[in-house]
């Protein structure tokens, strides 16, 4: 606020200065102006007095001033050159001392001419604001009666002009200093009463005000413009206080919201794993069977007595090692349907969990056969992120693809490529860019801007949730990484996720 009374003080004294300097400067030039005219009236009048002194013809021999009192005249008004010349002479007679670079003659040849007095100013002196003449030229015709005999003109001094044009100048400055002082202490104070006490007693207020203030800035008082500007800030506080009770409102409904989808997600993560094995079912009745029918085999044998004791052996462990394949089999898909209690972050290798998933489903009984290809090019593949969910991204990736190739009708048998490689970014940040590529029936493209949408999905009712890409995307960028789905219809799929390798070593 000091800073504005300051910014007021000075604009105000600047613009009074700029404004009375400019007043007063035009009315000096006016002043001069007038000046030098009332100079050229009298030194006319005083050259129509030198011609009485003359005698009646200006041609005659004795052709100077009767009276020696007309020199002492002319001295006291500063004339400093009295010239004369009669008509159609080439000679012209001076009176005084008359410069060369005041001459007189051809102002004198223009008067004898025209009949009609002439005026000239010559020389220019600085005179504190501007420029002034610093002699007066001027002539008049000669006559007597009606005829004119020639013409008579003199140099004047302006020095006096200039004199009284400088003192005038000081008067002009103390006035315009002590006008100044006492205009700018007026409107200052004028200005602190009317502009800056009003806003200090806003500032005062506001700063004052709580939610639970209800008073007016300036209740009951007519201060015009201040008070247009109170009512106008009392309405916008009750609509700011307004908005934020109802952002309060909107902001416990999403923490209330955003608690529920906390609780949610687990469930949805684990709704997502339930899916997948219930696609892995029918792999699973077919791969546990066949071990179980082994088994029931060896028993039979080992009931039947005419076998050796080696023998019994043998087939003891070959059950056994039928058994711990079941055994397996279960604790994978355990492992994938257990709902973890907290998300654990830890460091995992890319190969070998691609590796553990793509053995584990093998086991899934498939309508077409299926190769699986591998080019695990990345050297860096630690990766520091939830390990549960990046085990079900993957799975779910290889599970959609190995859909997708059992929905296309070809003869053709399916392929599911997995390659990785490491990139760099701009900034050496260095990523694991995992590829997963198959020979299905595509997608859409009116499918592929929804396909990471929650609940989306084009299988049959009961084969999928619509949760798998919409958990995976969230898990990789939340991971850091980028996930994005290339597809043509027809053509197969490439699904891409990016992570960015682990600093940490990974543990032994």
């Amino acid at each position: 606020m000091h800073t504005l009374k300051v910014q007021l003080g000075l604009t105000l004294s600047i613009l009074l200065l700029l404004s009375m300097f400019l007043f007063g400067l035009v009315l000096l030039m006016f002043w001069q102006r007038s000046a030098m005219t009332q100079e050229a009236h009298a030194s006319e009048r005083i050259l129509h007095l030198a011609s009485l002194y003359f005698p009646s013809d200006i041609n005659s021999e004795n052709r100077q001033p009767r009276s020696p009192e007309v020199v002492n005249f002319f001295n006291q008004n500063g004339i400093t050159c009295l010239q004369w010349q009669q008509n159609n002479a080439t000679t012209t007679h001076s009176l005084g001392s008359c410069s060369p670079d005041l001459s007189l003659d051809s102002l004198l040849r223009d008067v004898t001419k025209s009949g009609k007095t002439e005026t000239a100013y010559s020389g220019m002196t600085w005179n504190g604001f501007f420029f002034t003449r610093q002699h007066l030229l001027l002539a008049i015709p000669f006559q007597r009666g009606k005829d004119i005999q020639g013409a008579i003109g003199l140099v004047r001094s302006l020095q006096e002009v200039s004199t009284s044009i400088r003192h005038v100048q000081k008067i002009f400055f103390g006035y315009l200093i002590v006008n100044v002082l006492i205009f700018s202490t007026i409107g200052f104070t004028r200005l602190v009463h009317v502009v800056i006490r009003p806003i200090q007693r806003l500032a005062r207020l506001a700063d004052s005000r709580s939610d639970q203030t209800d008073t007016s800035f300036f209740p009951g008082e007519g201060l015009g413009e201040f008070s247009q500007l109170s009512l106008s800030l009392n309405r916008l506080l009750t609509r700011i206080d307004g908005d934020k009770q109802e952002l309060r409102s909107t902001v416990d409904s999403l923490k209330k919201a955003n608690r529920e989808l906390q609780r949610n997600r687990k469930e949805m993560l684990r709704a997502e794993k339930l899916a997948s094995i219930g696609r892995l079912s029918a792999g699973l009745a077919h791969e546990i069977g066949n071990p179980l029918g082994i088994i029931q085999g060896y028993i039979e044998l080992l009931a039947e007595k005419s076998i050796s004791q080696d023998d019994r052996v043998l087939f003891s462990k070959k059950a056994t090692q039928e058994l711990t394949r079941i055994n397996n089999l279960i604790r994978n898909l355990l492992d994938f349907s257990r709902t973890p209690t907290a998300s654990t972050v830890v460091t995992v290798e890319i190969h070998t969990l691609l590796q553990e998933l793509i053995d584990t489903v093998r086991i899934r009984k498939k309508t077409v056969i299926i190769d699986f290809e591998t080019d695990f090019s990345a050297t860096h593949t630690e990766v520091t992120v939830d390990s549960d969910g990046l085990r079900q991204v993957f799975l779910n990736c290889i599970l959609n693809s190995i859909d997708a190739i059992e929905e296309k009708t070809s003869d053709q048998n399916g392929t599911i490529v997995i390659s990785t490689s490491n990139e760099t970014t701009d900034d050496m940040k260095e990523y694991v860019l995992i590829t997963v590529r198959d020979n299905g029936a595509g997608i859409s493209e009116e499918h592929l801007e929804t396909i990471f949408d929650p609940f989306f999905t084009t299988k049959e009712p009961g084969k999928g949730t619509g949760l798998g890409l919409t958990v995976a995307h969230n898990l990789i960028e939340k991971s850091g990484g980028q996930l994005n789905i290339f597809s043509t219809a027809g053509h197969g799929t490439t699904l891409t996720v990016k992570l960015p390798v682990s600093s940490q070593p990974s543990p032994n």
